[in-house]
């Protein structure tokens, strides 16, 4: 968990999802540990291990279960946006410079073409950015190890 506030991440902390029976007390303890009130959030974004639609989301990773209208209404929340995992990891991928990278085989990148971002997890995470030009990116959502 973090806090999102003047463009940078603040207040980062692991818990364990085993530790809780819902997210919604996850993030009321994660709050609580760094001493803000639920409150003074109105949003909540969640990096989730699977494929979100607008459903109810069931982790594919543990044992959480996400009806989005309940989240919502439990923390008073205005937005719950939930991403797939490794569409968020294409988005910080897209955010890195030249001095953040490591090339692992001998070539050239093409600035212009589309990118891989790829990991092992409860399947295969797949994460994909498409160039638009100007240094702006979209991100297709994949689901490598669930197709």
């Amino acid at each position: 968990f973090a806090l999102w506030r003047g463009q940078r991440l603040e207040s980062i902390e692991v818990l364990a999802c085993a530790d809780y029976p819902r997210p919604e007390l996850a993030v009321r303890d994660y709050l609580a540990r760094i001493g803000e009130s639920v409150a003074n959030i109105d949003s909540v974004c969640l990096a989730c291990a699977g494929p979100v639609g607008a459903a109810d989301f069931r982790f594919t990773n543990n044992h959480w279960v996400i009806n989005r209208a309940a989240f919502r209404e439990e923390l008073g929340l205005d937005h719950l946006l939930l991403v797939n995992d490794f569409s968020t990891m294409a988005w910080a991928a897209s955010r890195l410079g030249a001095d953040e990278l490591v090339q692992v085989r001998a070539g050239s990148a093409q600035a212009d073409r589309a990118r891989l971002i790829i990991g092992p997890g409860t399947g295969l995470g797949v994460g994909s950015l498409l160039p638009l030009g100007g240094g702006r990116w979209e991100v297709l959502p994949c689901e490598g190890g669930h197709v």
